[in-house]
């Protein structure tokens, strides 16, 4: 009877073991998942605000670009005949 209460004991404790040394695995498991998350979501916050910014820019770029573009007129001979819409 001794033997019996003592395997039981011994098996009790055995899968308390296994169950705490689960627990603790899955818990760093899940750490780690954690950090990936967190990690991942602040890269894609400062990928936001790096792309934001860069839209930003362009914006005022293209006002700045048609406000200062200027015309270009190839050198050639001209008369006001040839151009589209006269006489029509």
């Amino acid at each position: 009877m001794i033997k019996g209460i003592v395997a039981m004991l011994l098996g009790a404790i055995l899968v308390a073991a296994i169950i705490i040394g689960l627990f603790h695995i899955i818990g760093i498991i899940a750490w780690l998942a954690a950090v990936i998350a967190v990690g991942f979501v602040i890269a894609m916050v400062i990928m936001f605000i790096i792309i934001f910014i860069f839209a930003i820019l362009v914006f005022f770029a293209l006002f700045y670009y048609m406000a200062e573009k200027k015309p270009t007129i190839e050198p050639g001979d001209y008369k006001l005949e040839e151009e589209k819409g006269k006489n029509e």
